[in-house]
Formats: C-alpha cells, sequence, structure tokens
C-alpha cells in the first residue's frame, strides 16, 4: 500500500465519521413515553376492571378482629367429646392389589399416595432392614393408616 492511497483511505474515514455525525447530532430525540400518572379514580378503575375494591387500613384491621372473634366462640361452644374426636388423626383404609411385576417400590409409593404410610422411603428401608423386601406376595390386602410398619409388613409378606 502506498503512502497516497493510505492518506485516501484516512480521508474517506474522516469525511464519511462526519456525515454519520452530522445526520445524527441533526435528528430531532424521539418523544419520550409519558407514564400515566396513578391517582385515586385510575387506582379504582383498575380494581373495578378486575372485580376487586380497595379498603383502608382500619377497615382491614377491624375485618381481621371480626374474624377472629367470630372463629373464637365456635371453639369454646363445642363439647369435651368432640374436641377430642377432632384431635385423633383420620384413619384411613384402602385395598392394596399387587400384582407380578409390580416392584416393592411401586407398593410403598401406592401406600404413601393413600396416606396409608407418610414415607415410602422410610417403608422400603424398614423393608430391607429386615429382608421382607423380597417377600411382597401377590394379592389383594385391606390396609389402613392406623397399622404400623410391621403389621402392615405381616399383612403383606
Amino acid at each position: 500500500m502506498t503512502h497516497t492511497t493510505l492518506r485516501g483511505f484516512a480521508a474517506g474515514m474522516i469525511v464519511s465519521s462526519g456525515l454519520i455525525a452530522g445526520v445524527y447530532y441533526s435528528q430531532t430525540p424521539p418523544e419520550k413515553e409519558v407514564k400515566a400518572e396513578i391517582n385515586d379514580s385510575t387506582v379504582n378503575t383498575y380494581l373495578h376492571s378486575k372485580s376487586m375494591t380497595a379498603i383502608t387500613t382500619e377497615e382491614l384491621q377491624e375485618l381481621k378482629e371480626s374474624r377472629v372473634a367470630a372463629a373464637a366462640p365456635q371453639e369454646q361452644d363445642t363439647p369435651d367429646a368432640e374436641k377430642k374426636q377432632a384431635e385423633k388423626p383420620k384413619v384411613y383404609k384402602t385395598t392394596l392389589h399387587v400384582t407380578r411385576g409390580m416392584s416393592t417400590g411401586e407398593v410403598c409409593e401406592f401406600l404413601e399416595k393413600e396416606h396409608i404410610i407418610k414415607d415410602s422411603k422410610s417403608y422400603l428401608k424398614y423393608l430391607r432392614k429386615n429382608k421382607l423386601e423380597g417377600q411382597v406376595r401377590f394379592g389383594t390386602f385391606k390396609v389402613d393408616s392406623s397399622m404400623d410398619f410391621k403389621k402392615l409388613s405381616d399383612a403383606i409378606t
């Protein structure tokens, strides 16, 4: 490359940079988006469109207090027998169908899904620890959540 070619290239760069700068600075800036002012009217319109309503903090506090007051007498009015029944855990009952090809893990997951046991992994560990994992029989068994791991294992093995 000769020095005249290099000078011509540099001059072209300067001229093109000048033209780009001239166009850039001669344009008017784009209009900025005007954001809507938030006031009570716009908030109420928005809430109405969503089927909602606005309340004050005092009204909210009154509603919470009235809810607590309404729930308290109901608890006091219940007889002791009903309280004791409410405290007893619910017993879930189900029929377990063990078929050929069904793994012990699948049986444990079914029992957990039916709320017979709380954790299928802990029951599977119990079966492995007591060497009962491979002894699950095929058939239909009636089980419930009041059974402990030993009774449940006795029923299905």
